[in-house]
């Protein structure tokens, strides 16, 4: 009766899996490094955390099972509507996403963007596959979790939690390729720490300006292409993409990672501006990494360009 009781006290989450290193399966010996991302389901997971059957009443529903390097537009559409669906639900408090950590910082930025909800959204990942001897998905899956159901969380809106460290979807990038403290805020900084039972935050989210944006409908994405700025760059690329007939849908926008604070080679610009004059939007960012008070609101150019696609979106579709 008594522990009937404690689990109907516990907050409800929904835990989304969207496949990952976090659900990766080694190929032969756990010590060694090869592994194949997006194997186990979020059930399997789960099962490998028995601490969080005491933290919250958990559902779950797998959404995708892929190599984060292989997202989709596609699945971004279809994982919005169920974050949407689920936390629509009164009884449900927060919802926690597994994901890979190439695109991670696309896919929250993302949701920052087309989410309208004052309920949390957490997502985390692992460097190393759950078959790993040192895996660190079971740890970050435990942090989100109580990050999920903690009382001060309700002011984050969509973060990520790794490695006991609260980003902000505006401000994380993935800083190491090889490192189990992969993920950094930069100048920013983060947002909070995790520290056992112990959820510290320092700051809040930046608010987004003209958020939320209505997630696009299927075949209603434009087409929006990275350029990168670089020593020899010319106007070859920008005149090839505006002029090819095989591009469907045709080019709606480009951003460009410029060199320094967002500066191009001069016949690059040349041909940027010929490409505004063809009804083209153009962004620039740094390669560097964010640039503050520069026209790419402080964004890096992957974030930019998640920014203008959705702006793009809305725009064709007010245009209809």
């Amino acid at each position: 009766m008594t522990d009937s009781f404690s689990l109907a006290a516990l907050p409800q989450i929904v835990v989304l899996g969207t496949g990952g290193t976090i659900a990766g399966a080694a190929t032969g010996d756990p010590s060694l490094p090869g592994y194949t991302a997006g194997v186990l389901g979020v059930d399997a997971l789960l099962q490998s955390v028995p601490a969080l059957g005491r933290l919250a009443q958990i559902h779950t529903e797998q959404v995708a099972n892929l190599d984060s390097k292989d997202m989709t537009f596609a699945v971004w559409t279809q994982l919005a509507e169920r974050v949407a669906y689920w936390l629509a639900q009164p009884q449900i408090q927060a919802c926690v996403i597994t994901h890979g950590t190439d695109t991670l910082e696309e896919t929250a930025y993302f949701l920052r963007l087309v989410l309208d909800t004052d309920k949390p959204v957490i997502l985390t990942a692992a460097m190393r596959p759950a078959t790993a001897l040192n895996a660190d998905g079971p740890q970050n899956l435990l942090d989100a979790v109580r990050v999920a159901v903690h009382p001060a969380a309700r002011v984050l809106g969509v973060v990520c939690v790794l490695h006991g460290v609260v980003h902000a979807a505006r401000d994380v990038t993935k800083a190491n390729t090889h490192a189990v403290e992969a993920f950094s805020s930069g100048e920013r900084g983060p947002l909070g720490e995790v520290d056992g039972e112990t959820l510290r935050l320092w700051r809040q989210p930046v608010p987004e300006a003209g958020a939320p944006f209505p997630p696009p409908a299927a075949g209603g994405w434009p087409r929006v292409e990275l350029l990168t700025n670089a020593a020899g760059s010319d106007s070859a690329l920008v005149c090839c993409l505006i002029s090819s007939t095989a591009l469907q849908p045709r080019l709606g926008g480009l951003v460009v990672a410029g060199t320094g604070g967002g500066t191009v080679h001069r016949e690059l610009e040349a041909a940027l501006r010929w490409a505004e004059q063809q009804g083209v939007r153009v962004r620039v960012a740094s390669r560097v990494g964010p640039v503050r008070g520069g026209a790419d609101d402080g964004l890096n150019a992957v974030k930019l360009r998640v920014r203008l696609l959705l702006e793009l979106a809305a725009q064709n579709q007010a245009e209809r």
